[in-house]
Formats: C-alpha cells, sequence, structure tokens
C-alpha cells in the first residue's frame, strides 16, 4: 500500500492530509462510513518523531465536525469553565452566516464576548444564543468546569497548572469524540500562550482514541489554535461558557452585578433547561454541562 513517512524533530510540523467536504448534519451519523485504516507504526527517540502510515482516506462527507474550543476563569476564580461549539464543515457558511445576522444592529463590528455584554447590546447576545438554541441538529455545546481549589497540581501535574488545564482540554475533547462516534473532527481551541503545541495535543488525543479501541482512523484530524476576535463560533463559545462561569462563580449575586448579565444568564439556562448549573446536565444534549470530579 501506499505510505507517507514523516521524520521531525518534536511535534511541531507533525501533519496529516486534510479535507474539506460539502455536506453534514449533526443528526446524521453512519458507522459504515468510517474508515478502517490505522496507523502503521509511531516511534519515538529523542523528541525525534517517525511515522509510517497507510495513505490516509478522507472521512466520509457526512460526518467532519469543526470544534471551537475556549475558556473562561482560568486564572482569577474557583471555578474553571471550558466548553466548545460543534458543528459540520460544510455548514459552517450557513452558521457563520446566521451568526453575523444576529449581531445586528447592536453589534455590526468588534469581538462579541461575555465581558463586552450590556444592556444596550443584550438583544444581539441573546439573538446569538438563539442560533445554537434553534438549530439544534447543526449545532450543540457541551461543557465541563472544575473546582481549582481541590486541584493538587504538585501531585499530580508536575507542580504544572498548565498541564492541569491541558488535561481538562483532553477531557472535553474525548467528550466529544465519545459522543460522536463516528465523526472526524478538526479542532480549534482559543489561542493562548502556552509551551504545548497542537500538534501535541491532537497526537495524544488520537493515541488515546486508540488505547480505548476506537476504531476510526485517527478521528481528530486536524488540532489549530484561531483567534477568537476573528472567529463568531469562538465567541459564541466564551459567551456561554461566561454565563455558567458567571453562575458559579457566585458573581450573579454580587452587590454589582451587572443586570444584563443576570439576565443573559438566565436566559440561557432557561433555554437549556438548566435549573441548577452546578449540578450539570444529562451527558448529552444540544447544551451539555460536566461537573468534573478529580481523582
Amino acid at each position: 500500500a501506499s505510505v507517507i513517512v514523516y521524520s521531525l524533530a518534536g511535534f511541531s510540523g507533525f501533519g496529516f492530509c486534510r479535507a474539506i467536504f460539502p455536506s453534514f448534519s449533526l443528526k446524521r451519523f453512519s458507522s459504515s462510513s468510517v474508515s478502517s485504516s490505522r496507523a502503521a507504526c509511531l516511534n519515538f527517540s529523542n523528541c525525534v518523531l517517525s511515522l509510517v502510515v497507510p495513505m490516509r482516506v478522507p472521512a466520509n462527507l457526512e460526518i467532519t465536525t469543526e470544534i471551537y474550543l475556549d475558556e473562561s476563569s482560568q486564572n482569577k476564580h474557583r471555578f474553571l469553565v471550558l466548553g466548545a461549539v460543534i458543528f459540520g464543515v460544510p455548514d459552517s457558511p450557513r452558521i457563520l452566516d446566521l451568526l453575523a445576522k444576529a449581531r445586528l444592529p447592536e453589534l455590526p463590528h468588534g469581538e462579541a464576548k461575555w465581558t463586552k455584554v450590556s444592556k444596550s447590546k443584550l438583544p444581539a447576545y441573546k439573538r446569538l444564543v438563539d442560533v445554537l438554541f434553534d438549530n439544534s441538529n447543526e449545532i450543540h455545546f457541551h461543557s465541563l468546569f472544575v473546582d481549582t481549589t481541590l486541584v493538587d497540581h504538585g501531585r499530580f501535574n508536575q507542580g504544572s497548572k498548565e498541564i492541569g488545564f491541558n488535561k481538562e482540554v483532553y477531557q472535553l475533547a474525548n467528550k466529544f469524540a465519545r459522543l460522536y462516534p463516528n465523526a472526524y473532527f478538526h479542532l480549534y481551541p482559543d489561542y493562548r500562550d502556552t509551551k504545548s503545541t497542537t500538534e501535541e495535543l491532537r497526537l495524544i488525543l488520537n493515541r488515546g482514541r486508540i488505547k480505548v479501541g476506537d476504531k476510526r482512523d485517527w478521528p481528530f484530524r486536524r488540532c489549530q489554535f484561531r483567534d477568537s476576535k476573528v472567529t463568531p463560533a469562538l465567541q459564541l463559545a466564551d459567551i456561554l461558557i461566561g454565563s455558567i462561569a458567571f453562575v458559579l462563580n457566585g458573581h450573579h449575586t454580587a452587590p454589582d452585578a451587572s443586570p444584563s448579565k443576570i439576565e443573559l444568564a438566565n436566559y440561557i439556562a432557561q433555554k437549556a433547561g438548566v435549573t441548577d448549573v452546578s449540578k450539570g446536565t444529562a451527558t448529552s444534549g444540544i447544551f451539555t454541562i460536566w461537573p468534573r470530579r478529580l481523582r
């Protein structure tokens, strides 16, 4: 069989063939469409990766997705929240068009984000949220939160908060892999300063899926940072996780709490059918919250 051979120092520059496909809906997944080709060998020596793999067979046209992942309250507050929206690659133009229209007329320019919610722009933020809840066959949202006061970085993360944070990114990405067992993924985290590369994360995620018996041929096909300032899907994720963190961290009960943020947080919870954010939600659905229990 034809093969591609990669050899590189460290993990930067690590690549596979990539494809973008024209038809997708989150309600359509066919197990028969999953490619069965596997990696031939993975050898690590002195941080040099030599990889021999069969020529990649593109994922089925109907099961390629994009995940836009963001975080809230990583450094300042008790509860860390990570969340992401997912939709099909070919649905991206329609979703982006809906998000662009939802902004108008109150938000014609600039980045939409939780910290910028105000009375004058509240109608636009509600319409942005409605893009998720009004298009549940095409776009979903999943999140997790961690009580950072219970995290022992010294014992479990080599004393590194970054390692601890990366573990939560790994956990959330793996939840997507479990919830959409026949899909392939392009993972786009919000850009952040980090010593770890996105290709390292992609490699770890794919090796993890192989370890648990996942039959897909490297389900995480792409992992690249995106800038939230110019990425509307990340902005939607930011608004949703911002509302969760706002309540979890008790900001909604503060004397100087923003009435607009309180209203938007309540609006999102009502739309999602969430009565108590701290208790989380069902594992699957349009909008989920996972209270991570650290062990």
